[in-house]
């Protein structure tokens, strides 16, 4: 994260998202299918949330991962009530994933959940998807879509 103030919001969103669900920290853990003590971490704000924890969130929750990362609601925005952004997820993460296996490069898990961020904003923002394919060359390399 780019700053303490951000990392300690993140965190408390995560958080807001476990508390809200009345579920224990080790229940959540486990259905994010993440060891307690990472789950932990998370809600510290110790430790980044990963790309596959924010699909995670989205795939059993249904919560929008930009409201994890940015709100600025203090209750959890969930994907139904956000419009076609739970489309937008699923093609964010489709294409993202498509990209870099073509690609053949190793990528690590900060680089995927900035990728997978940046074309799920670009989706939200930009209902006619046009200007996509540039977007994901920009960031992955090689032939984009």
């Amino acid at each position: 994260m780019s700053s303490t103030n951000e990392t300690v919001e993140v965190a408390n969103r995560f958080l807001a998202v476990r508390v809200g669900l009345g579920l224990s920290q080790q229940a959540f853990a486990d259905a994010l299918n993440i060891s307690l003590r990472t789950e932990q971490n998370y809600e510290r704000g110790d430790r980044r949330l990963s790309a596959e924890v924010l699909l995670a969130l989205a795939k059993v929750y249904s919560i929008d991962p930009l409201w994890v990362l940015e709100g600025p609601e203090e209750a959890p925005r969930y994907l139904a009530s956000a419009g076609n952004r739970q489309d937008n997820w699923a093609k964010a993460m489709r294409v993202v994933m498509s990209a870099v296996a073509r690609s053949e490069k190793k990528v690590t898990g900060d680089q995927l959940y900035e990728w997978v961020l940046a074309v799920y904003r670009f989706y939200t923002e930009n209902a006619s998807g046009k200007g996509a394919e540039s977007l994901v060359r920009s960031l992955i390399g090689g032939k984009g879509l």
